[in-house]
C-alpha cells in the first residue's frame, strides 16, 4: 500500500478516481481574529465572503502535532508514504514537514517539494501518482520534470492581496493599480510567483492565457496529448474559467476545483486559472 499526503495548498478536482490514497494536512487561516483550518473548519466560500466584506486574511503552517499524527499513521499502515508540499518558496511547510519526518526517524516517508500551489500542485500530485505506478519509485527529480512540463496560468483583477501577503513588492502593486494593469501570473520552475503578461481587461486576459497555454503545449511537444485542470474562486470567476478552458479539447479537461481558503487569502476572492501539462493516464 502507498499513501500520498499533501497540504491544503493543493486544489484537486473531486471527480477524479485516484490510484492511491491521498490525505491532506490543513494549512491554518486567520481571519476576523480567529484561527481556522483550511477546508476543515473554514470552507473556501466562507473565506471569499469574508474578503469581499473587506476582511484581511493571513495564513500559517499546518499544526506540527497534526503533521506528526497523520504521517505516523500513514507510515505504520503503508509500505511507502510520499508527502508533496506547497512550494518551499511560498511557504515553510516543506521545511517543517521535513524536520518532523527526520525527527520521527521513519524510513518509508519521502518529502517532496511540488514547487507550485493550488491546481498545479494538484496536477503535480496526480502526475506523480502516474509516474509511481509506471516506475515503481518517485524522486524530487521526477517532480521537477513534472513542474517543467506543465504550466499554470492564473488571473487576478487586483494585486492588492498578493502585495499584502508579501508575494509582490509595493511598487509593482502601486503601478499596477495606477495603470489599471491586470497580471497573468504563474509559478515558475523554482516555485515562485512570476508575471507572464499584463492586460487591461478580463477578456484580453482570457485570450492571453489561452494562447500562453496552447503555445506552451506546442513548444513542449504535447499539443495533441495533454490534460487541463481549472480553478476558480467566486461564481463570477467560474464563468470566466469556462470561457478559458473552452479553448481546449473537452476530452482533455480533467475537471475544475474551487481555490482553497489558504490560497485565496493571498490571491483574493476573485481569481481563476488553469494548468496544462502532459496527459495524465492512470
Amino acid at each position: 500500500m502507498v499513501t500520498f499526503i499533501s497540504d491544503t495548498g493543493c486544489d484537486i478536482t473531486k471527480n477524479i478516481k485516484l490510484p492511491y490514497e491521498l490525505k491532506f494536512l490543513p494549512l491554518r487561516v486567520y481571519v476576523k481574529g480567529k484561527e481556522f483550518e483550511d477546508k476543515v473548519t473554514i470552507s473556501p466560500e466562507e473565506l471569499y465572503s469574508f474578503e469581499l466584506q473587506g476582511e484581511v486574511a493571513s495564513t500559517s503552517l499546518p499544526k506540527p502535532d497534526t503533521i506528526e499524527r497523520v504521517i505516523k499513521d500513514a507510515a505504520e499502515n503503508s509500505e511507502r508514504v510520499y508527502v508533496i508540499t506547497i512550494s518551499s518558496k511560498l511557504s515553510n511547510t516543506y521545511d517543517l514537514i521535513l524536520n518532523i519526518v527526520n525527527n520521527m526517524n521513519v524510513k518509508n516517508v519521502t518529502v517532496l517539494d511540488s514547487k507550485t500551489a493550488s491546481i498545479k500542485q494538484g496536477y503535480v500530485v496526480m502526475k506523480a501518482m502516474e509516474i509511481l505506478t509506471r516506475k515503481g519509485s518517485l524522486t524530487q527529480a521526477d517532480i521537477n520534470r513534472i513542474v517543467e512540463n506543465s504550466l499554470l496560468v492564473f488571473f487576478v483583477p487586483t494585486l492588492e492581496y498578493l502585495y499584502r501577503g508579501g508575494r509582490i513588492g509595493k511598487a509593482k502593486a502601486f503601478f499596477g493599480k495606477l495603470l489599471n494593469i491586470k497580471p497573468v501570473l504563474t509559478t515558475d520552475d523554482e516555485g515562485e510567483v512570476n508575471t507572464l503578461a499584463t492586460v487591461r481587461s478580463m477578456e484580453m486576459g482570457i485570450s492571453t492565457m489561452a494562447n500562453l497555454a496552447s503555445n506552451f503545449a506546442k513548444n513542449k511537444g504535447f499539443a495533441n496529448s495533454y490534460s487541463v485542470i481549472g480553478g476558480y474562486t467566486i461564481d463570477s470567476m467560474k464563468s470566466y474559467l469556462e470561457k478559458l478552458i473552452g479553448n481546449f479539447d473537452n476530452s482533455s479537461i480533467l475537471g475544475t476545483s474551487s481555490i482553497g481558503a489558504a490560497i485565496a487569502a493571498h490571491v483574493g476572492p476573485e481569481a481563476f486559472g488553469m494548468v496544462i501539462g502532459e496527459r495524465i493516464q492512470f
